[in-house]
């Protein structure tokens, strides 16, 4: 199985709030959840996600739900073995699929989307937004719980 965080950097917008809206979803063997091209707050969910990741991984923590900000659509990411991940995906209080996945795939999935995520927000020169410097922080963390160089 493989697993993909997707984030469609050429729909970055920041509102006058701040806030970063733009395409964002996951894919599970090519089936996308919620939706292809769904509309979010693309940075603080993309951030929650990697904060559970880099705390499930290394076993800090042994699951987390992360909830998209528009709609009621949530994942949660459980251990369920050594290097083995459980991404459930949900609408509401019901559950609407699971997929059992090597933890490296997702690190490497997450990992990825969330770096390139950031690059498109420093060359926008949303650096300094507060969603952006999570981010920054979420990364480096996980970076150093798997081991990269910072």
């Amino acid at each position: 199985m493989e697993f993909r965080l997707c984030c469609d950097l050429e729909s970055l917008d920041m509102a006058r709030s701040g806030v970063i809206w733009g395409g964002v979803w996951i894919e599970v063997d090519g089936n996308p959840f919620p939706e292809v091209r769904w509309n979010d707050m693309l940075v603080a969910f993309t951030s929650d996600l990697v904060e559970v990741i880099a705390s499930i991984v290394p076993g800090a923590a042994h699951s987390g739900r992360i909830r998209f900000y528009d709609g009621p659509f949530w994942i949660m990411v459980d251990r369920s073995a050594p290097g083995k991940l459980v991404v459930r995906q949900g609408e509401g209080a019901g559950e609407k699929g699971q997929a059992h996945l090597p933890a490296d795939a997702v690190v490497q999935g997450v990992r990825l989307a969330a770096s390139a995520l950031l690059d498109a927000c420093r060359m926008r020169q949303w650096a300094d937004n507060l969603d952006v410097v999570r981010l920054a922080r979420a990364l480096e963390l996980l970076d150093r719980q798997n081991g990269r160089a910072v």
